[in-house]
């Protein structure tokens, strides 16, 4: 008999796809690689643009972050 209250593995909350995990790591690589080379723009070339170079590095420490979560989330399934 079918409980209709049981979860499956297949549904339990907090499991994502494969491909929605390869979808967003591809993501953070490619906004991570977009802030480094807006820091290193904002802080070699242009002057006087520290603030530009200070959110670039939070969102390239952010990416970072996540892709560090999602390399650990992904080990454990």
């Amino acid at each position: 008999m079918n409980d209709p209250y049981r979860i499956s593995p297949k549904s339990a909350p907090g499991k994502r796809s494969p491909a929605g995990r390869t979808a967003t790591r591809a993501v953070l690589w490619l906004v991570l690689t977009v802030s480094v080379v807006v820091n290193v723009i904002a802080n070699n070339i242009l002057t006087g643009t520290t603030a530009i170079g200070i959110v670039a590095g939070v969102v390239a420490v952010g990416c970072i972050t996540g892709l560090i979560v999602s390399h650990v989330s992904g080990r454990k399934a």
